[in-house]
């Protein structure tokens, strides 16, 4: 091992120097040049959207000590006017082709390098896939299926610096579910016949080693579908509707069946091959669709639940029927009833008003005797309501296990 020593004096002086003219107001006052170090190689091949880290170093003319903050590193990557400074840079090009890169280096207080560094970059370029193919279309015969992948390159020709990117045949791999061999390009399937259409990638590599694939979609049977309304008060009619479906190019031959099951009771699963259905009882369904085409079954689930409102009856005991809009009716708050009914009597025990729908807009009592429509008088009066809801639920006051008892007042 070597040691170097200095005296103390020239460590004085170097440190002196130091604190008195800091690096970066040190300019490079003689003649000196650059070079670019990474990467060390021109021409350098790369991929596209691959990362490149470019790096640059200057040297004086006397082997004095570069001052790098003293000067400007200005880098023009080649593409589209793209520029950046500093001594190291990282860059990307997107696009496959040839491209030349040109280091320009000025000084801060001084002069400029006395050369520009040259780099050429070849980066690779995307081949096309036409060609490549399957023996079938759909995947719902049931036999085994051939894929063929195809690749033809296609040159770099913009400039004198043409190049082609090379293809070995090894390098050819199919990706995608139940491959059951793959050579050269050449895969045989057996997929699936219930998972709707499969996608399976065909990827190559070239001899700068860089990757480039396409996608073949094999059809299986689709469907995805839309159910409305997606709420309501029972029994509600829920109307399901096919958005989108494919099974390769014969979308009519598919056959449809729907299905719902309350959710509290998956055993109890309800189909139809029509495309409504009334759900009678409150709760939280799920919806599916199951599509079929030839030997192809994919059942689809709708990503949100049907949801039927439990029974409610609620009896208020005050209106006003002034005309004002204001609680002029007698109106009780219903929802997802199987049968309702109601009657107003009068302290006398006349019937005055009875009504059998508690769901229309003004369905109740408006305050006027049926008998002779003339104003009833302001006082109390009796009701008796008899409901059941869809959920088999039976509303009952105090007095009777059938009927609701109650009083309401009528002002004026």
């Amino acid at each position: 091992m070597k040691y170097r020593f200095f005296s103390q004096k020239g460590l004085l002086a170097a440190l002196l120097i130091a604190s008195v003219f800091p690096m970066a107001l040190l300019a490079q006052k003689g003649d000196y040049t650059v070079k670019i170090i990474s990467p060390a190689v021109s021409p350098t091949e790369t991929c596209q959207g691959k990362a490149i880290v470019f790096r640059a170093q200057g040297q004086n003319a006397d082997f004095s000590s570069f001052f790098p903050d003293s000067v400007i590193f200005t880098w023009d990557f080649g593409y589209n006017g793209r520029i950046l400074t500093g001594p190291n840079q990282t860059f990307s090009y997107p696009e496959g082709g040839h491209y030349v890169v040109r280091l320009y280096v000025t000084g801060k207080n001084g002069p400029a390098a006395l050369n520009i560094p040259v780099l050429d970059v070849f980066v690779n370029m995307s081949p096309s896939f036409a060609g490549t193919r399957s023996d079938q279309t759909s995947i719902c015969s049931g036999s085994e299926i051939g894929l063929t992948g195809f690749v033809t390159s296609i040159p770099w020709t913009k400039d004198s610096s043409k190049f082609e990117n090379k293809y070995a045949q090894a390098d050819y791999t199919w990706d995608g579910i139940s491959i059951q061999s793959d050579r050269n390009g050449i895969a045989r399937i057996k997929p699936p016949l219930n998972q709707g259409n499969l996608d399976y990638i065909f990827r190559v590599k070239d001899n700068f080693g860089c990757f480039s694939d396409t996608t073949l979609t094999l059809y299986g049977v689709y469907a995805s579908f839309l159910a409305d309304p997606k709420t309501g008060e029972a029994p509600l009619e829920v109307t399901m509707q096919i958005d989108s479906s494919s099974n390769g190019g014969t979308e009519s031959s598919i056959t449809y069946q729907y299905e719902f099951y309350e959710n509290s009771d998956t055993s109890n699963l309800l189909t139809t091959t029509d495309a409504k259905i009334t759900l009678e009882r409150p709760g939280e369904y799920t919806s599916r669709v199951v599509a079929t085409y030839l030997q192809c079954r994919n059942v689809y689930t709708s990503d949100y639940f049907i949801r039927v409102d439990s029974s409610l009856l609620e009896i208020p005991n005050v209106f006003t029927p002034n005309g004002d809009d204001l609680n002029d009716y007698f109106q009780v708050k219903a929802l997802s009833l199987k049968n309702f009914s109601g009657k107003i009597i009068n302290r006398w025990g006349r019937v005055v008003y009875e009504w059998t729908d508690p769901r229309a807009l003004e369905s109740g009592w408006d305050g006027l005797d049926m008998k002779d429509r003339n104003p009833a008088p302001a006082g109390t009066y009796y009701y008796i309501i008899s409901a059941t809801g869809w959920d088999d639920k039976v509303y009952k006051g105090k007095v009777s296990d059938k009927v609701y008892y109650g009083f309401l007042t009528l002002l004026r």
